[in-house]
């Protein structure tokens, strides 16, 4: 972990981890390409690389303070040096979250192998098939993948979240309560209100922000962020 780098480190978030006061530690890079996306520095590797023994050394000097850690990016499971750095936290006896677009079900796979994760927030950022995946995440990528991460999720996780970004121009409320119906109605869907700030795509600053109250009238029994 000498070597090793991050993409960026906050010290202390009480956003990340609900209910927690947790470090937040950023991988550099991710695969998807999410046009609404609001972190592009991280997203193409643009952030000064810190590294992770100093990020390490921080937290172990406050670790008293500390309800955990929470994993974000970027996309943590593209970075080899994912599942090192969360056996080092877990030496210290600090809970982990993993904030994770769920494309790696291999590495989700070996995390709940080795006992390594507390919490796992996966983003479903659309529909489960492969033409509205591909057009919300700007990549191609195999719908398949997602569902078994869902399902890894849903039966090794000691607790977890579903997180679908509303965005009408780009997700349409039918494919809103679609997304509903293939997580099988699971009470643990959180749905998050789009924010025009620092977009990959930057016509999607143009946009209105989503209010809270529009979703609630969609959703009146699902949680909302935002």
């Amino acid at each position: 972990m000498q070597n090793t780098t991050a993409g960026g480190y906050l010290p202390a978030s009480f956003l990340d981890w609900e209910g927690h006061v947790a470090a937040v530690i950023f991988t550099s890079g991710c695969n998807f390409k999410c046009p609404w996306c609001h972190n592009y520095d991280l997203v193409f590797s643009k952030t000064d690389p810190i590294k992770i023994a100093t990020i390490l050394n921080d937290i172990e000097r406050r670790r008293s303070f500390l309800d955990g850690v929470v994993i974000s990016g970027g996309e943590p499971t593209i970075c080899p040096s994912l599942i090192p750095l969360m056996r080092e936290l877990k030496s210290m006896g600090l809970p982990v979250k993993l904030d994770t677009n769920g494309s790696f079900p291999n590495v989700l796979e070996s995390i709940f192998d080795e006992k390594l994760v507390d919490f796992v927030a996966m983003d479903v950022k659309a529909p489960l098939n492969d033409e509205d995946l591909e057009i919300v995440t700007g990549v191609s990528i195999s719908s398949n993948l997602l569902k078994k991460s869902i399902n890894l999720i849903k039966k090794y996780a000691p607790a977890y979240e579903f997180r679908t970004t509303y965005l009408p121009e780009l997700l349409s409320k039918e494919k809103l309560f679609q997304i509903r119906e293939e997580l099988d109605d699971d009470d643990h869907w959180v749905v998050q209100c789009f924010k025009p700030v620092n977009c990959i795509s930057k016509e999607y600053l143009e946009y209105k922000e989503v209010r809270a109250e529009v979703v609630k009238q969609l959703l009146p029994d699902i949680k909302i962020r935002g």
